[in-house]
């Protein structure tokens, strides 16, 4: 299977959906939302960050700043999901 790549997630808003399937390995945008939804909340400084920029359980869109908050604790979505999937995040 051809790689992915999430360059794009790191300018602009961007749907959680897309977002989570950036990080969140799934076939299907529903299960890898409510995976990365989960998984938020698995990570107590980074969840804290997340509602400090605004986020929600329920906000649909991601803001940059965000994304940023995502990077900054689990990497690039790219590098992140492979190591999430060898259960290193």
């Amino acid at each position: 299977m051809k790689a992915q790549n999430y360059d794009c997630l790191l300018e602009g808003c961007h749907p959680v959906s897309e977002v989570a399937k950036a990080y969140s390995p799934s076939e299907y945008s529903s299960s890898a939302t409510r995976a990365f939804r989960r998984s938020l909340k698995q990570f107590p400084k980074l969840y804290a960050e997340l509602l400090e920029a605004e986020y929600t359980d329920s906000t649909p869109v991601m803001t940059p700043k965000q994304i940023a908050i995502l990077v900054r604790h689990w990497g690039p979505p790219g590098q992140a999901r492979i190591e999430m999937e060898k259960g290193k995040v």
